[in-house]
């Protein structure tokens, strides 16, 4: 990313989740802010041994969450970009 991207929010199951883009060790990452209480959750879009790029958890085992939102996270930039 060549900038710092500004905060923002996504829909998710029914409620806006916010997400703050963070630089961890060089890389970005996006912690997420759930409005029903659940603990925040910081993911990270990364390369597998194949090549492809996935959604991941940190720490791991919320991959159920990392990747519909990594999902949405990816329309978001999509859709700014072409604005």
């Amino acid at each position: 990313m060549l900038f710092q991207a500004d905060d923002f929010e996504v829909e998710f199951e029914g409620m806006k989740v916010a997400i703050k883009v963070m630089n961890l060790a060089g890389r970005t990452v996006f912690q997420l802010t759930f409005p029903d209480g659940r603990k925040p959750l910081i993911i990270s879009r990364s390369k597998v041994f194949d090549g492809h790029k996935v959604w991941m958890s940190i720490p791991e085992g919320r991959q159920s969450e990392a990747i519909p939102i990594g999902a949405k996270i990816v329309e978001h930039f999509q859709n700014t970009k072409s604005q």
